[in-house]
Order: structure tokens, then sequence, then C-alpha cells
């Protein structure tokens, strides 16, 4: 039976070139009961579930793994690249470390400022200072994001797919709110969307965002039994996947021409949108493109009405466990790295009143950034 931490040989190479530029010479994983979803990325069923482990890495083989002797049985002897050391005691356990790191100057502990990616405990990291005197660690929040979010070219070709499929799906929706204008729900709609991704075998675990007018100010909303009329905004945030979450938000107006303020903050979240794109390159600050993206709103006037960071993450999840486009909300300290994706999604909400957002997916490139979803430049006028 294999497990997925031997095939992971491109990923661990990554890890490890990642280590070696930031002068690291291990990582150190600890989990207890999927406290840090690594383990499990790493062994997958096989990850110990009761008692505590950890998972040691340096730049060559073996990749050391420390548990009790209750569990993980399976893993001995699975591989010649596994070594698995059993620590019957808490004290055992700290010593097999103590010993694993002993001429070792510095490593990673998935430990963070930010609390997204802040795993290890404060006791068990001040454990572990008490174990190591003199040792120097730094933060494996990227190298977490490498494990979890740094994606297969099978699976951004998986992303692609959705992405092309939930764009086909919202072309089809506008036409069908269109020809019900002042009888379909925003309920109605949720409901036809549902049964589109259904039939194109696409998944999602959470229902999609229908809201018109003064709904769309609230970036969270859950669509009701609102009637959809004539002359109002309408926003549509759609995401699914098969392996690889898409997720896209795009508007209309059902009239033929929207209103002059409305259209002033459309073209300014586009202006934004675009600014945001522009600046995303791999291996910088994840928060620049949406500082990039902030200027331009505050710089409208709107800096009130800014509610949320400018994007996430997209791996197996909708929000992927990568690094976010913020500087705002939990202000990001990961980096872009290749072969990953973001959203990118300014939005400006006027409270009572409506919401602007126009989100696109981006993949982060070896030399730059890709758009992977087909952008919505102009407002739809139904």
């Amino acid at each position: 039976m294999a497990i997925p931490l031997l095939n992971l040989s491109e990923k661990l190479h990554l890890v490890r070139q990642h280590m070696s530029e930031s002068n690291l010479d291990a990582w150190l994983i600890i989990d207890f009961r999927g406290s840090d979803p690594t383990g499990p990325a790493l062994l997958g069923e096989l990850a110990p579930h009761s008692r505590s482990y950890a998972i040691f890495i340096t730049h060559s083989d073996p990749i050391i793994v420390i548990k009790s002797p209750v569990e993980g049985n399976e893993l001995i002897g699975l591989h010649p690249s596994l070594e698995v050391l059993d620590a019957r005691t808490q004290s055992s356990f700290l010593e097999m470390i103590k010993q694993k790191t002993k001429e070792l100057k510095c490593i990673a502990l998935n430990y963070s400022e930010n609390p997204q990616t802040d795993v290890l405990s404060a006791g068990r990291f001040t454990t572990l200072r008490k174990a190591l005197p003199g040792m120097q660690y730094q933060s494996g929040e990227n190298l977490m994001q490498i494990i979890h979010s740094v994606l297969t070219d099978e699976e951004l070709a998986s992303h692609n797919r959705a992405a092309l499929t939930l764009t086909n799906i919202m072309e089809q929706t506008f036409d069908y709110v269109k020809d019900r204008l002042g009888f379909v729900t925003e309920g109605q709609v949720v409901d036809y969307l549902q049964e589109q991704l259904q039939q194109n075998e696409l998944t999602s675990m959470e229902v999609p965002i229908v809201a018109v007018q003064a709904n769309s100010a609230n970036p969270h909303y859950t669509p009701g039994n609102v009637t959809i009329k004539k002359n109002q905004l309408l926003m549509i945030d759609l995401w699914a996947k098969w392996e690889i979450f898409a997720d896209i938000t795009h508007m209309a107006y059902t009239g033929s021409k929207a209103p002059d303020e409305i259209q002033t903050v459309w073209d300014t979240i586009i202006e934004a949108r675009h600014a945001a794109t522009a600046s995303i390159e791999p291996n910088i600050p994840a928060r620049i493109p949406d500082e990039q993206a902030r200027k331009i709103m505050i710089a409208a006037g709107f800096e009130h009405a800014i509610l949320h960071r400018t994007g996430h993450s997209i791996d197996i999840r909708s929000h992927g466990r990568g690094a976010n486009l913020d500087s705002y909300e939990m202000p990001e300290t990961r980096l872009l790295l290749p072969n990953t994706l973001t959203s990118v999604e300014p939005g400006i909400y006027l409270k009572g009143r409506f919401g602007v957002r126009s989100e696109i997916n981006v993949a982060v490139t070896k030399t730059g950034h890709r758009v992977t979803t087909p952008p919505q430049e102009s407002l739809l006028c139904l």
C-alpha cells in the first residue's frame, strides 16, 4: 500500500529547494488528532489519529516519522526512504527529536503570526524551545503551502475545464433570468444553477450566491424568495469543481443601461481587478495585489465600502490552504508560489443600496501569471 508522501517526489523536491533558499536545515511537522493538516496530507489514511506524531524532513532521505507504538505500524518497512521510530512517552518523543536535530542550526515549524497557518500550539512550541536550546526557528507556512496548494499540470487542467464550464453556465443563467424578469426569484435561479452543475457532474458543497439590488451589498448573502425585476443590479457568484475548484462572480443590470453611479462603481472595480492581476508574480508577498487593488478603490472614494480582501487561494477547496491576496483582514505573510491558484475579486459594497464584485481566477506561473477564467470586462445589460 503506497502512501501519498512517497508519491510526492516533485513536491518534496520543491520543499527541499525552498528549505535551501531559506537556509533551513529541516522541517519538523508535529500533529495531534489533525491539529496540523500537513501530516494527514503527507501520510494519508496511514497518519496516526489518536496520538502525537512527528514528520521530520531534511535535505535528503530518509524522511523520519516519530510515532507511538500504539498506531501507525503500517508505516514500518513500507519504503526505504521512510524511517519509522516508536516513542512510547512524550519524554522519549522529545528525546528522539533532540537526537535528530542536535547537529542542526535552523528548522521550520508550523507556527506563524498569520492565524491561518499558526497550527503548532503555543505549549508545544514552548516545550520544543526548552528541549532544543540554541535552535533557530522559521515559520513553515510556505512549506505547508507547497504541500497543500501547489498544483500539478493535471490538477491545473482540471481547474481550467471547470473554469470554462462555469463560465458557460453563467452565460446560460443570465439568459434564463432575462426570459423570466419579474417572475423568477433568487432561489429559483439558485435551483437552476445547481441543476446545471449536476448535469455537468461538477460538485460544490455550498449554495451559489444570487443577489439582487440591495442584497448584493452583502458579500456572503444567502439567496431567498426575492423576485428579480426590471432595472435592478444582479450578482451571481458560482464555484464548483471536478478535482480543483473554479470560482467566478459576474454581474448584470436588468435594463438597457445601468445608472451612472452603478457604472462608476463597476468601472472602479474593473480597474482595481486589473491592477491586482497585473501585479501577480511568483514569489512576491501575497499581500501586494491586495494593496494595489485597494489603492484604486480608496482613490475613487470607496474606502468605507471595502469589506474584504482581494482574493483567496484555490485548490481542492474553494477557499484553499494557500496564500490569500490580503493586506487587510488577516495580513498575509506568505508568498505567491508558482503553480498556485488565486481568485482576484475586489468588491465595493454600499450598505442598503447595492454592491459590485468581479471575480476571476489567476494561476501563478514560474514567470508571471495566467488568467484562467474568461474575465467579464463590461457590465452585462439584460
